[in-house]
């Protein structure tokens, strides 16, 4: 095991801590609602959007890998900024459900009243997700131009697309904006692998 590899152990333990409490909040939350025994109305708006926080915590251990081999992963100042964008990811997992349960619940409602706090801490995410991604890139050798535009739009996509459902209310745009969210994810993410 190379010295690196033991700093990356090291350090990767508080986020491992922060991506967790992220995933057991949306678990929990939707725990609760499954047995809650007030009346739970039901929106499958709601439920895809905290699906798609709860993907982006389990998207983040795999960058999180991704970066194990640079050194500024391990420096201070860097690490407090990693440290700074889970903790907003906790945040986004923590407001996609409710926790508290009334007499009675409407996800359709909820989604309605909590939109813009949800949608203003993933594009608060997604800007230190493009300002770390952009300093790993400038960090790596000389990219093939194709190559770089392809990393380039797998990160500002998302910024562009939580701006839009930031700015608008419409649930059709919510459902196409996530739709689209969920595939840039998958073409990003879907044949990474941590080995």
């Amino acid at each position: 095991m190379t010295p690196e590899t033991r700093a990356f152990e090291y350090a990767i333990g508080v986020f491992a801590v922060l991506i967790g409490l992220a995933i057991a909040d949306v678990a929990t939350s939707f725990h609760r609602l499954l047995r809650s025994k007030s009346t739970v109305k039901w929106d499958p708006l709601a439920l895809i959007a905290a699906l798609y926080a709860l993907c982006m915590a389990v998207y983040m251990w795999f960058d999180l890998w991704g970066v194990r081999h640079f050194a500024a992963t391990r420096h201070f100042l860097f690490y407090l900024l990693l440290f700074a964008e889970l903790f907003v990811l906790f945040l986004v997992a923590a407001s996609s459900l409710p926790d508290e349960l009334s007499t009675s619940i409407d996800l359709r409602e909820f989604y309605a009243a909590n939109r813009k706090k949800f949608w203003f801490l993933i594009v608060l995410f997604q800007v230190g997700y493009v300002g770390a991604g952009l300093y790993f890139i400038a960090g790596m050798p000389k990219l093939p131009i194709p190559v770089m535009a392809i990393l380039l739009v797998q990160m500002i996509a998302p910024l562009a697309l939580s701006l839009m459902l930031l700015a608008t209310q419409s649930r059709a745009v919510h459902y196409v904006g996530i739709g689209l969210l969920f595939l840039v994810m998958l073409f990003h993410y879907g044949r990474a692998s941590i080995n």
